[in-house]
């Protein structure tokens, strides 16, 4: 059996995991509030995940790097050699014990979405999150997002932080991956394998750097990517796709554990 694992896409026009964000206002959610985390479920059948350039240092020991087939070349973490079947996710909704959590994860049921003059961000929240709970009085360990005078509570505070610092770094993946195409230094990213079963995989729809041409850049812009510190991005980019060995091991242990529950 042969089988392709591409990058998944979530539903159109919404970002991966959000089925329904709304805008968090105090006319509509004067008594929302934020339950408890109690696992990372709703990324259980995630491949790829979404990465900020600032993510990359500590994302290399964890996960291969590559690059969305999109017009700004997204950077993005692979968690999975199987389709729907994230490798980071326990059986109890955690996440690997030791393993970096992407902040794409940690945002979450938060986004920041940007306000009609692009000067600034505006919280919402994903309402179809099991931790959204459209009145806090309905249970009792929920945090309130909204005080009794309308202004944001400490926990609505730290999420647009969170969000905004996502934003900022976002600003500067966004210019990143767009330099990249322009570079025409991408190329298509295909591994295949074999796992202990006998059934053959293939891994692709994802973008690399070529090595090659990446060696071949101008010096003008090795100048300006230098300065820019994107030299050192396409170093780490490079060095993570070794951690795709990872990735096969991982899965071997899973379907240790698997033979074992059986």
């Amino acid at each position: 059996m042969t089988e392709n694992t591409q990058a998944n896409a979530a539903k159109p026009h919404l970002p991966l995991f959000y089925s329904d964000p709304v805008l968090l206002r105090f006319e509509d959610h004067r008594n929302a509030g934020l339950a408890p985390v109690t696992g990372f479920g709703f990324a259980r059948e995630a491949i790829a995940i979404p990465l900020c350039v600032g993510e990359f240092a500590v994302t290399l020991r964890h996960y291969p790097i590559v690059f969305a087939t999109d017009d700004n070349a997204s950077p993005i973490a692979l968690v999975a050699i199987k389709r729907d079947h994230n490798l980071f996710i326990e059986r109890d909704g955690s996440w690997r014990a030791g393993s970096y959590i992407p902040a794409y994860v940690r945002r979450y049921p938060f986004i920041g979405i940007e306000t009609p003059d692009k000067a600034g961000q505006l919280l919402s929240i994903d309402r179809a999150s099991d931790r959204f709970v459209g009145s806090s009085a309905d249970q009792h360990d929920a945090e309130r997002l909204f005080d009794e005078a309308g202004g944001p509570t400490a926990t609505a505070q730290s999420a647009m932080t969170f969000c905004q610092a996502y934003y900022d770094d976002s600003t500067n993946t966004v210019a990143f991956g767009q330099s990249l195409v322009a570079a025409k230094v991408l190329t298509p990213y295909h591994v295949g394998f074999r796992l202990p079963d006998g059934s053959q995989h293939q891994v692709n729809g994802f973008l690399t750097v070529n090595e090659r041409a990446f060696r071949a850049l101008p010096a003008e812009t090795v100048t300006d990517w230098h300065a820019k510190g994107w030299l050192d991005l396409v170093i780490l980019h490079l060095a993570s796709l070794q951690s795709f060995k990872g990735l096969l091991d991982l899965n071997a242990l899973r379907a240790n554990e698997r033979k074992a529950l059986a």
